[in-house]
């Protein structure tokens, strides 16, 4: 009984066929091993994640500015800073009421309260109310 010989197998111990390839086709490609090897080196790793924290914050620094152009900083300029506020506080008040006949409004005026009378917004233009 003879025995069956198996054919020849081209195949290598992991099942790839072999290939053939040119010289510079062989060199780019062991180039582009290398480089996918020092891609994912820590370091380099380290350097692409501190790059897209760059990227994110330049990204929230043009948000920022898109959204600072949108406001009307005139309404907000017009506004007292905290240290004008602090320094309105420190200042001792009074409580007046209104000069107008018939509004009950008190309002804090400045110490020493002044000597006439004090007129809350909604009088202040139209002083002929006056008691």
């Amino acid at each position: 009984m003879r025995s069956e010989q198996k054919p020849l197998s081209t195949q290598d111990s992991a099942g790839h066929d072999p290939v053939a390839l040119s010289r510079a086709e062989y060199e780019r490609l062991a180039h582009d091993a290398a480089c996918w090897r020092r891609y994912w080196q820590p370091d380099v790793v380290t350097l692409r994640q501190e790059g897209e924290a760059w990227r994110e914050l330049r990204r929230f620094r043009e948000i920022s500015s898109a959204i600072s152009a949108a406001i009307d900083w005139s309404a907000v300029a017009a506004a007292p800073s905290h240290a004008e506020l602090a320094r309105r506080r420190a200042e001792p008040v009074t409580p007046r009421r209104c000069g107008a006949r018939d509004c009950r409004m008190v309002l804090s005026v400045p110490w020493p309260a002044p000597g006439h009378d004090v007129f809350c917004p909604r009088h202040e233009t139209n002083r002929a109310v006056a008691a």
